[in-house]
């Protein structure tokens, strides 16, 4: 069976931005939800704020679906950067240290 080769559409920076932006949007959208449905008066008491506060929670918890999409696609971008050896040849580091730095 042929390997399936799996390139990344974005770059590894460009992903891991898209990722923390999004997992940071998604909080925010989720507690002001979360203040809109409980009605928060800083929120929903004024005159000039939304007359029906539940809906503004319901857009506010569609959007943060929105954002969580963007993190799983964004996350899956960057696991699919190929990344640095994490193992040290220590072979080498031993070679370079009894040789001196020079």
């Amino acid at each position: 069976m042929p390997q399936l080769a799996i390139r990344p559409v974005v770059s590894a920076p460009l992903a891991g931005c898209c990722t923390i932006l999004s997992i940071f949007g998604v909080v925010i959208l989720v507690a002001f939800g979360a203040f809109y449905s409980r009605h928060v008066e800083a929120l929903a008491g004024s005159t000039h704020d939304a007359k029906d506060p539940d809906a503004v929670a319901r857009v506010c918890f569609y959007a943060a679906i929105v954002y969580a999409a963007f993190v799983a696609f964004c996350g899956c971008q960057y696991a699919l950067v190929p990344s640095a050896p994490s193992q040290i040849n220590l072979a080498a580091v031993h070679k370079l240290l009894k040789g001196g730095l020079a």
